[in-house]
């Protein structure tokens, strides 16, 4: 069993097991992400991984349109759109990955709970390039299968860490994009010390996402100085889109 799953947690993996494939024909190529942030860096701009999302258990709510949000922000210079697709506390749907999808040329990565292979051939013919893991809610064993299964689909998995645990698991099971989340899925608080910490750890040839709770452009600044080398940010977007702007620029 994983380390834990217990209240929302426990609820929300519960419903991803009882997902059901969703079968539809794929419309486009697969676009790896890893190539485009180093592109990005080296060109002297910060990647942003834009997060579409509506709702979160720590009290987020906002409403956007899918189509004009993500437009918004390939246009200002966005790596890649993230689309949460969990669909009971986080109000999110397959229909926005889709709708995604259809709309920009940048790579989509599908957030979400991902404990079953459903759930990755899901993210490939709604047309994901990339796919979230949490390490918190497998076991190795679970997080080496599905992150085989979604490279043989030449899709990418961002693995995300939380703590030392979560990132020996990973690089044992030869995590290449990983994505260190600020948020503690228990508590909910935001521990920014411990994403550096976290960061500072991670090896030079695995590419390093910052995950959570970042606001501003100097948040940014350190969390480079850190090692991060793309930034997921989905609130702060969320609210205000023109941050986009600042956010990239170098």
């Amino acid at each position: 069993m994983p380390r834990y799953l217990e209240g929302w947690i426990k609820d929300v993996v519960e419903n991803a097991l009882r997902r059901p494939y969703l079968s539809r024909a794929r419309e486009k190529p697969v676009l790896p992400l890893i190539p485009r942030i180093k592109k990005m860096k080296e060109s002297g701009l910060n990647p942003i991984i834009a997060e579409f999302k509506r709702r979160s258990p720590s009290g987020f709510a906002q409403d956007r349109d899918p189509v004009e949000y993500s437009r918004l922000m390939e246009q200002n210079g966005a790596v890649a759109m993230s689309v949460i697709t969990e669909n009971t506390v986080f109000q999110g749907s397959y229909d926005y990955l889709y709708t995604v999808g259809k709309t920009v040329k940048i790579p989509v990565l599908m957030k979400d709970f991902v404990v079953t292979e459903n759930q990755i051939d899901t993210a490939y013919d709604l047309g994901a390039d990339v796919v979230l893991l949490i390490v918190r809610i497998l076991t190795e064993r679970e997080l080496s299968g599905l992150l085989e299964y979604i490279n043989s689909y030449n899709m990418e998995a961002l693995v995300e860490v939380h703590d030392e645990q979560d990132l020996e698991i990973a690089l044992r099971c030869g995590a290449k994009l990983m994505g260190v989340n600020s948020r503690d899925l228990i508590s909910l608080s935001i521990q920014k010390e411990k994403m550096m910490k976290i960061l500072e750890m991670l090896p030079r040839d695995v590419v390093k996402v910052a995950e959570s709770g970042i606001e501003t452009k100097e948040e940014i600044s350190l969390l480079k100085e850190k090692g991060a080398d793309a930034f997921l940010i989905g609130s702060s977007l969320m609210r205000d889109p023109d941050k986009i702007k600042a956010f990239v620029s170098g």
